[in-house]
């Protein structure tokens, strides 16, 4: 019989002590802010670069438009591909057993040559 090692037991107390050691430098930064913040002033209103701030439906930003560019840019790979996407998981899974056999396969192959 051997005996555990010793960082088996160890190891659980120093990460406990490190969380402890990292938790009170985290608050002492904390403490170090300044309490002067006063709810419902200005100070909790939105900054826009000093500019006065639209109102909420304004400045909302629709999610078809955030990403318009990046697929615009990018039409002429997602063209093609799009038909290979239907959205039935069991196409997906029927592409995914037929890549696991394939990749199967090609290992296979490479043992035995």
């Amino acid at each position: 019989m051997s005996a555990a090692p010793v960082l088996t037991f160890w190891a659980p107390i120093v990460a406990v002590i490190a969380l402890l050691i990292i938790l009170a430098i985290a608050l002492l930064y904390r403490s170090r802010g300044q309490g002067r913040f006063k709810e419902g002033s200005d100070q909790g209103e939105i900054f826009l670069s000093g500019e006065n701030v639209p109102e909420e439906s304004r400045r909302h930003v629709r999610s078809h438009n955030i990403y318009w560019g990046f697929f615009e840019s990018m039409k002429r790979y997602y063209g093609p591909t799009a038909g290979a996407h239907t959205g039935i998981i069991n196409d997906y899974l029927i592409w995914l057993l037929g890549l696991t056999a394939l990749a199967g396969i090609v290992i296979l192959l490479a043992d035995l040559l």
